[in-house]
C-alpha cells in the first residue's frame, strides 16, 4: 500500500514559474529540458518559421520519429506557431528542428514539495 499522504502532495500547489526563455533549435537533436522532479507542467511554443519536433525521454528526435510536431509561424514571432502544454511529464524533452534558424519558447512550471513525483524516495530532496 502507498504513503497515505501521496495524494496530497500530488497536490502541492504550483511556486515558481521560470522565466520564458527563447531558445535555438537546429537540424541536430538537443536536450531543451533536462529531467526535473519538481515540475509540475511545462510549456515550449514554437516562434520560429521552421517546425520543431519534441520527444519525451531517452530517445532523440529525427526528422522521421517524434512525439510531437510544432507547427511554424508564418513570420517569425507572429504567434502562429504551434504550442505544447504537458501537466505531468517530468523527464527529458528533446528537440529538432526541420531547418536551420529553428526557435521556440520553453518554460517550466515548478512545485516547491520536496516530494512530488518521487514515488519510493519519500523525504528526498
Amino acid at each position: 500500500m502507498g504513503n497515505p499522504g501521496r495524494v496530497f502532495l500530488e497536490g502541492s500547489p504550483q511556486i515558481a514559474v521560470t522565466a520564458p526563455a527563447q531558445t535555438s533549435v537546429g537540424t541536430g537533436a538537443m536536450v531543451l529540458l533536462i529531467e526535473n522532479a519538481k515540475r509540475k507542467g511545462l510549456i515550449v511554443v514554437n516562434t520560429g518559421t521552421t517546425t520543431i519536433k519534441l520527444t519525451l525521454g531517452d530517445t532523440a528526435p529525427t526528422q522521421m520519429a517524434y512525439h510531437v510536431p510544432l507547427k511554424a509561424c508564418s513570420v517569425a514571432d507572429d504567434g502562429s506557431g504551434s504550442a505544447y502544454f504537458d501537466a505531468s511529464w517530468v523527464g527529458v524533452v528533446r528537440a529538432i528542428s526541420d531547418g536551420a534558424g529553428g526557435t521556440c519558447v520553453v518554460t517550466e512550471i515548478l512545485t516547491g514539495s520536496p516530494d512530488w513525483n518521487r514515488a519510493g524516495a519519500w523525504g528526498v530532496e
